[in-house]
């Protein structure tokens, strides 16, 4: 999304984003809701997060690419694992961008974080 628009939940948030991102946004929701059921979801400085106790994760569309933010440092195996497949990361996102693939192992590995 090009700036923080005011959003009411996920849906709105993945019906603004760019028409490129909204897959990537949608599958993410999805895998969070899954591997996650006990989270609650809300919207926080506009984007939107699930709270899980104290800890969270949350989703982000921008220019290029989507990134799955949580609250814990990723591993040094999800990583490693990350940086071969050839996505991007830092110390507590993944980032995918339009163009690559959901990595569905990968995005459980850093939910599996947060249990």
């Amino acid at each position: 999304m090009p700036s923080r628009i005011p959003v009411t939940d996920t849906a709105d948030y993945i019906s603004q984003a760019a028409p490129q991102a909204q897959p990537v946004l949608q599958a993410l929701q999805q895998l969070i809701t899954t591997e996650l059921p006990q989270a609650t979801p809300k919207i926080k400085w506009h984007l939107p997060f699930y709270d899980l106790d104290q800890k969270y994760v949350s989703i982000a569309a921008y220019k290029a690419h989507v990134s799955l933010s949580i609250s814990a440092d990723l591993s040094p195996a999800v990583l490693a694992t990350a940086k071969a497949a050839g996505y991007t990361t830092g110390q507590k996102r993944l980032n995918i961008a339009f163009d690559q693939p959901i990595p569905v192992a990968l995005v459980t590995a850093v939910l599996d974080l947060l249990k």
